[in-house]
């Protein structure tokens, strides 16, 4: 399976709705995103803990409310062509993949462990109203705090591990959780330690692979889900 990385980020603004339909065009059922709180605590589709690389703003995503999120261009820094692109919230964006039957790998971006209790209760209150589909999602995160939050809170849920460091050496400890994934920077991953991951009966995510040329290696070593920046390139292979 192919995942678009924050949408197709070689194409488009990240994490964006132009970002999501360049996925949707390149022919991916699977996009990778990212969401943490607004300063009035509506969870929202961004991934950096400030807005100035990927907005015309300059602040911490927590110290700004959803309208002024929403009041900033999220897309001219991309391209001018993507001028006046908005902020999303989970909200919106969860309504947005069901009318278009995507299938969503969720980050919780933690900062802080403080944003931890908060923004797993908002992401799973959001989850509820709008019934979306748990066979059509993963939640993943670089941090176990959040996934023990989201096990206890969403028990469920499919839950994933991201990390860019060997994991072996904490795989018993993450099984706690009853993970459903482990997601790697593919830079990291060799052949046995793919083969220790799916023995421990875990799925095998990596990120975020823009050579195509090494594809069928790592689908070879059991690599079940592909995320890249490239969706148009790695669909039609």
């Amino acid at each position: 399976m192919i995942a678009g990385h924050r949408g197709a980020a070689s194409l488009a603004p990240e994490n964006t709705l132009s970002g999501f339909q360049k996925a949707i065009d390149s022919g991916v059922k699977w996009i990778e995103l990212d969401t943490q709180l607004s300063a009035d605590n509506i969870p929202v589709i961004f991934h950096d803990e400030t807005v100035d690389r990927c907005t015309n703003g300059k602040s911490k995503v927590a110290d700004l409310t959803f309208a002024e999120l929403t009041a900033l261009d999220a897309g001219s820094w991309f391209s001018e062509e993507f001028a006046g692109e908005k902020i999303q919230s989970l909200a919106q964006t969860l309504a947005f993949f069901m009318a278009n039957d995507l299938s969503m790998n969720l980050e919780i971006k933690i900062h802080h462990d403080h944003q931890v209790p908060p923004l797993i209760e908002h992401v799973a209150k959001v989850l509820e109203e709008i019934n979306f589909p748990h066979e059509k999602l993963i939640i993943s995160s670089f941090s176990a705090l959040a996934l023990v939050h989201c096990r206890k809170r969403m028990p469920s849920v499919r839950l994933g591990y991201i990390t860019e460091h060997d994991p072996l050496p904490m795989l018993s400890q993450l099984q706690e959780l009853n993970l459903y994934s482990m997601h790697l920077d593919h830079k990291i991953l060799s052949e046995e330690m793919a083969k220790e991951i799916l023995q421990a009966g875990l799925k095998l995510v990596i990120w975020t692979l823009n050579d195509l040329q090494q594809a069928s290696k790592f689908r070879s070593w059991g690599v079940e889900m592909i995320i890249t920046d490239k969706p148009d390139l790695f669909a039609q292979a």
